[in-house]
């Protein structure tokens, strides 16, 4: 356990630093503690969920030991997926056309590649757990997949949350990294949500933009 915990750290480290220099060398470091922070608050939130949801669908065979080693080894391995990505990350983020006053140019790209690169590793991951759960219990496939799904739709939930918590993990260049606290926390964005669940309701619903958030740029903090 305390290897996967060690290999999670580092490797998330590695790829929180490749996103970071997309602003600075500053932002990189910062992502250094960060990233590594995320991974552990939602993997520590969600083995309590994923011990829970696995009582639900299995029944009381599954213990929680066998769920945290699962979650560790979870986040661990989207760790190393990411992680491996991380050469080719940081060369884009130090090569793209960076934002000025005028134009995000390709900072807009950059951000959807990295939210793919997270999510198909997490996703991976996660799915890989379906072979792994049948090392534990005897459970039927289709008992397994609708067990992975869940803990995906709770990883989702959680890791959102958490990340809207302690974001900046991009920022903008052409927005001095002074500018910007090290966590925003509950600080709205641009369009006034001040957690996850609300900025996905925004994108859904987009509300009209406050002259003040427009006149300020304040929507790529």
């Amino acid at each position: 356990m305390r290897r996967d915990v060690a290999t999670l750290v580092l490797a998330s480290a590695v790829y929180g630093f490749s996103i970071g220099c997309v602003h600075s060398t500053r932002f990189g470091l910062h992502n250094v503690i960060k990233f590594p922070l995320l991974f552990l608050i939602t993997g520590a939130a969600c083995a309590v969920a994923y011990f829970l949801f696995a009582r639900l669908v299995g029944g009381g065979s599954f213990g929680f030991v066998d769920t945290q080693r699962l979650a560790m080894r979870l986040y661990r391995d989207a760790a190393l997926l990411l992680a491996a990505l991380a050469p080719a990350n940081w060369f884009l983020a130090r090569t793209l056309i960076p934002p000025d006053a005028g134009s995000l140019h390709e900072y807009p790209m950059f951000l959807a590649l990295n939210v793919a690169f997270i999510a198909a590793g997490g996703a991976l991951a996660l799915f890989r757990q379906v072979r792994a759960l049948a090392a534990y219990h005897p459970w039927a496939l289709s008992r397994r997949v609708i067990t992975v799904v869940g803990w995906l739709a709770l990883s989702l939930l959680v890791g959102g949350q958490a990340a809207w918590t302690l974001r900046p993990f991009f920022g903008v260049r052409s927005i001095p990294g002074d500018q910007t606290r090290f966590f925003l926390g509950s600080a709205p964005d641009y369009r006034g949500a001040s957690n996850f669940y609300e900025a996905v309701g925004n994108v859904v619903a987009a509300p009209q933009l406050s002259a003040d958030y427009t006149r300020h740029g304040r929507g790529w903090d």
